[in-house]
């Protein structure tokens, strides 16, 4: 009986992981499907507007521009030879049609590849992974403020040459710089102080001390994850840091943090323009989120009994609303 139930949860959470991605690659369309009031929250394009182009790349981020978001992130990783290109894994296998780790490879290797993967990436052929400065000149011409993630696998004696390039541009009050590695977040915080830097965390073993880190090391903000309890969003708020949310693809959770008091939620689908779309996109979203939020009862349920048990466990994250 054991057996059959976990092969039923293992099929449940499958399905709930794997739906929206098959309902995207169906119809594309159907992802602009959700609007909050306009010029009620800074919308920030995950990724670009990878809903309709594929991450990452300078289509996502012109349609980010043309669907009036106010920014825009982007994941940058370093090659052999120094460059800062925008791809989110360490390796080229997911996005083109090439193999290898993005460190092992010249940027004139990278440029040999092609883009094969992502939404409607049929009507981008050819296209070629960005740089961080192409992302940047696609952000001035549109007004969008980049929102750079510098990922925490990059070496932190080379994020220097990131903060080199961001200040010597003279739109550099648009930047802000996201990282969930802590030695980063404090290096670029001492080499660009006037780019805003916030520390990014999940939604796993996190705790107060996440947030007297930011407070204590003078960061300008957290971006924090959608499956966090409102307790701790509350708390975060109230240390007086900025604070953006990741990533929020369904209205409730976007009207939820919206009242808890957040600056800026990123997202894969929502904008403030477009229409009312399929019931069965919102319907899939939903069904995905109510999923994932029970498991964080469940989380929590027995978080709570091991504090009661371990009382010296103060670092437990406090209540999540069901």
């Amino acid at each position: 009986m054991k057996k059959i139930l976990s092969v039923l949860l293992a099929a449940l959470l499958l399905l709930c992981c794997a739906l929206p991605a098959f309902a995207a690659h169906l119809t594309p369309s159907v992802y602009e499907s959700y609007k909050i009031p306009a010029g009620s929250m800074r919308m920030i394009a995950h990724a670009g507007y990878s809903a309709v182009a594929p991450e990452n790349t300078l289509p996502a981020y012109v349609a980010a521009g043309e669907s009036d978001f106010w920014g825009a992130e982007c994941d940058i990783q370093r090659t052999k030879d120094g460059r800062w290109i925008l791809i989110h894994n360490d390796t080229v296998d997911k996005m083109t049609d090439g193999t290898g780790k993005v460190a092992d490879m010249t940027y004139a290797e990278l440029m040999e590849l092609n883009v094969d993967s992502g939404n409607n990436i049929e009507n981008y052929p050819n296209l070629k992974l960005a740089t961080l400065e192409e992302y940047l000149d696609v952000c001035k011409e549109y007004g969008l403020h980049p929102i750079i993630e510098i990922k925490d696998n990059a070496d932190p004696d080379t994020v220097h040459e990131v903060a080199e390039i961001l200040l010597a541009r003279e739109e550099k009050d648009m930047f802000y710089i996201i990282c969930f590695g802590r030695e980063i977040c404090l290096k670029m915080k001492a080499l660009a102080p006037e780019i805003p830097v916030y520390y990014l965390i999940s939604y796993e073993d996190v705790s107060q001390e996440d947030i007297d880190f930011a407070v204590n090391n003078h960061l300008d903000g957290m971006d924090i994850h959608v499956y966090l309890p409102d307790d701790y969003v509350r708390a975060v708020v109230k240390s007086g840091l900025d604070v953006f949310v990741w990533t929020i693809d369904d209205f409730d959770n976007a009207e939820r943090f919206y009242s808890l008091g957040v600056n800026a939620i990123t997202t894969n689908t929502l904008t403030q323009e477009t229409p009312e779309g399929s019931f069965w996109q919102q319907l899939i979203w939903n069904l995905r989120d109510r999923f994932y939020r029970l498991i964080q009862c469940f989380r929590a349920f027995g978080d709570r009994l091991e504090q009661t048990v371990c009382p010296d466990r103060s670092d437990i994250v406090p209540n999540i609303s069901c």
